[in-house]
């Protein structure tokens, strides 16, 4: 497979195969095919013509692919709320929908309408073949277990966090052979995260998932595919086995690169040599020559490259830069901070977690001074720098090119401790090549914005450095460089965040936003994580008990509509269907004989007892439904 766009090539001659049950991290530096190769896997781009040509049939009716992209696209259908997100992913179900709601008006006007009545019941049909009771069903289950309450919001409404959410129930749900997931996590806690992660290893499903979080890569994936220079590398195994792989092929790079290197030195010196030292100029040798430079020129390209993130700090000597002491924050009588006693110092490196809406935002606004304590005392170093590195960040110039936005109309960048360095140089230093570095702006990915964000924000200098979601469409390779410069970093940072090993590789303490309140604890999120599953637990039977107590309070639910009762009508002879399938196979695995271990027979027993499962599984989700449908009936 070979794709290029203009002058970029972005595969060439790749060639990659995807097996059932393989669970892929897609990993690469932002700009290098990541997004591209989910476009062409989902039909969105087409690759070149190549000799032998390109065949990817995604209209073959034994195969499916499913495709969670990165932003939930809501503006197309404003008239879904949360309930009913899911059929913005379904375009034919979403149709099938719309005209059975036509029919069900309709029908409470003229309910004896036999035309309207056969009409209906040939959606229903569609609908059903289409598997949409068993997608929505599933999507509603989700919806559940990431705490979301079902109703009749606009999806617009909700927050980033809130449509991740959705855009999570609808991925687990799908029913595809292959689900394309483009990362899934950005803008979620680290509580619904560890739900996806759970829901993924425990998945039988085939995936593919873009991500920077490498906990989630390294828990989940059973193979880590590399997009390097137009070419597609797999390995099998989780990411920590990548890395320990790319350790050792490192050191051989640097073995190899050092013999040519010497084997360069002299062909060179012969090379130099004048016609008579030489006699008969070799021609073999000539070519030898040649091809060692090109040899050593590609071994430098698959080094790894090092990253100057160069953070530039004010100078200054003092040491305690903002004291909390009993503060409250909050409007009228509605606290949303209390009992804030917080002290951050010189070369402190802080995490801030908690979940999403708990208050991260408002009370980095109070440390710097942006909002007021409610009331206690506040105190902060006279003329305090602090800088925001952001979720939003700022808007680029499209028509400006990247030697024009971080030049400012000058050869050399002025750097906050004074210093300067040449602007090929310093955007060399955040992975730009030359061939991007008077390119528009507008020519760069998603990812190599956000990289050019990051140089422009390191411009600067300042006494607090404030980072919001900092690895956020950060690639890896730019993650890691990136925290390398952290945690030598001597200034004080606060960085809110998701990335449990960004955290991890960075912080020596965290703050957890937790009841309004912070709780401090030594160390990465790894001190914080036996404490975050307590309170999930906590949280877990303290729902239950509401929960009785609220269905006992309830009144009475709502009675079944139309569709509800022609499904209620079938789903127990498919429940029955599936019941004697069960026993079938139950009785067929008991007349195995394992005495002899015989391959065949173990064989057998495999197959059979993959079916027993997915039978089980399917039967359980129709007795919950049935269940529903039951207790709403009368």
């Amino acid at each position: 497979m070979s794709l290029s766009f203009g002058q970029k090539a972005i595969f060439q001659n790749a060639k990659f195969s995807i097996q059932n049950q393989d669970r892929i991290g897609l990993i690469g530096l932002n700009g290098h095919g990541k997004s591209t190769l989910f476009n062409i896997l989902s039909g969105a781009i087409t690759p070149d013509i190549s000799t032998p040509p390109f065949i990817f049939d995604k209209n073959n009716e034994n195969f499916s692919l499913f495709l969670i992209p990165q932003e939930v696209n809501f503006w197309d259908y404003p008239d879904l709320d949360i309930e009913n997100f899911w059929l913005s992913y379904y375009p034919e179900i979403y149709e099938l929908n719309k005209k059975l709601k036509i029919i069900e008006n309709q029908l409470m006007e003229n309910y004896e309408d036999e035309s309207l009545i056969n009409k209906q019941q040939i959606l229903l049909e569609q609908y059903e073949a289409l598997g949409a009771w068993t997608i929505e069903s599933s999507y509603l289950s989700y919806l559940g277990l990431f705490d979301f309450e079902i109703t009749n919001t606009p999806v617009a409404k909700l927050s980033g966090g809130e449509q991740k959410k959705l855009a999570l129930s609808v991925g687990l749900s799908a029913q595809a052979n292959l689900v394309l997931w483009d990362e899934p996590t950005n803008h979620l806690d680290v509580e619904t995260i560890e739900k996806f992660e759970d829901e993924l290893s425990n998945s039988q499903k085939t995936f593919m998932i873009i991500s920077h979080d490498r906990y989630l890569l390294n828990n989940v994936c059973n193979r880590i595919v590399h997009i390097e220079r137009g070419e597609i590398n797999s390995h099998q195994g989780n990411y920590l086995e990548y890395l320990e792989y790319l350790e050792e092929r490192d050191k051989e790079l640097a073995k190899n690169l050092d013999k040519l290197q010497n084997k360069h030195r002299r062909e060179l010196a012969w090379m130099r040599q004048g016609i008579k030292a030489r006699g008969t100029r070799s021609k073999k040798r000539v070519e030898g020559y040649h091809n060692i430079k090109d040899d050593i020129k590609d071994l430098k390209a698959r080094a790894k490259k090092v990253v100057d993130l160069s953070l530039q700090h004010s100078g200054r000597k003092s040491k305690q830069l903002i004291e909390i002491t009993d503060g409250n924050f909050g409007y009228n009588d509605d606290n949303i901070l209390r009992d804030l006693n917080l002290l951050i110092a010189k070369k402190d490196k802080i995490a801030l977690i908690g979940p999403n809406g708990a208050g991260k935002s408002t009370l980095l606004k109070i440390l710097t001074g942006e909002l007021e304590l409610k009331s206690g005392n506040y105190k902060a170093l006279d003329g305090l720098k602090a800088i925001s590195f952001d979720q939003k960040r700022e808007q680029l110039d499209d028509n400006k090119s990247l030697f024009e936005l971080i030049g400012d109309g000058q050869d050399f960048v002025h750097l906050g401790d004074g210093t300067t360095k040449h602007v090929v140089s310093y955007l060399e230093s955040f992975l730009f090549d030359n061939s991007q570095i008077h390119r528009p702006i507008s020519t760069l990915s998603g990812g190599e914005k956000n990289r050019l964000q990051l140089a422009l924000f390191m411009k600067n200098s300042a006494d607090l450095w404030i980072f919001d979601e900092p690895t956020n469409d950060l690639d890896i390779e730019t993650i890691e460089l990136l925290e390398s410069e952290l945690a030598s970093y001597e200034a004080a940072i606060i960085i809110v965040g998701h990335d449990r090993a960004f955290l991890d590789n960075t912080c020596k303490v965290t703050w957890l936003l937790n009841d309004k309140q912070i709780e401090v604890f030594e160390g990465g999120y790894s001190q914080v994580a036996p404490y975050l599953q307590a309170l999930e637990l906590e949280k877990k039977q303290n729902s239950k008990k509401t929960s009785k107590k609220e269905k006992m309070k309830s009144e009475k639910k709502p009675g079944l509509s139309n569709k509800e009762m022609i499904r209620f009508e079938k789903i127990e002879s498919e429940i029955s269907e599936f019941e004697d399938k069960l026993e079938k196979v139950q009785t067929q695995i008991t007349k195995i004989d394992f005495s002899e271990n015989n391959p065949s027979e173990m064989a057998k027993f495999e197959s059979l007892d993959k079916e027993q499962k997915e039978l089980q599984k399917k039967l359980d989700s129709l007795m919950l439904e049935w269940e529903d449908l039951e207790s709403r009936k009368d």
